[in-house]
């Protein structure tokens, strides 16, 4: 896959629905040169993020994801609109993000939730 275009997937915010967006992010990432560890680490880490944005959210809340290959690395972007602040993320939570997912970016701007993750394969694409 080269700088192809983005695969955008939306559905309800709704921890039930939190395996398409982790099958989704990994068939994505089944492109790359990724090791099947890689590939787990990324599905919890979108797992975890994505749980995180859709916290406490009401029924008419949707969950975006964008992700992206970028020649050797897989981006992903996960956004609720218009959800408010984050809670406070489970320390657990946190500590498993900084193993499966370091250098995540996870916040809000006070109306929105964004996360972002980028990783990027252990042996780069020819």
């Amino acid at each position: 896959m080269g700088a192809e275009r983005p695969v955008v997937l939306e559905v309800p915010a709704d921890p039930r629905l939190l395996r398409v967006a982790r099958v989704a992010v990994a068939s994505v990432a089944a492109e790359l040169p990724l090791t099947l560890q890689d590939v787990e680490d990324l599905r919890v880490a979108v797992d975890e993020l994505a749980a995180a944005l859709i916290e406490g959210c009401g029924p008419d809340a949707t969950l975006r994801l964008e992700v992206a290959v970028d020649g050797d690395a897989i981006d992903v972007r996960g956004q609720v609109a218009g959800a408010g602040p984050l809670p406070a993320l489970h320390p657990v939570a946190q500590d498993l993000l900084g193993l499966v997912a370091p250098g995540h970016e996870l916040g809000d701007d006070g109306r929105d939730r964004t996360f972002r993750l980028r990783r990027r394969a252990a042996v780069a694409t020819p």
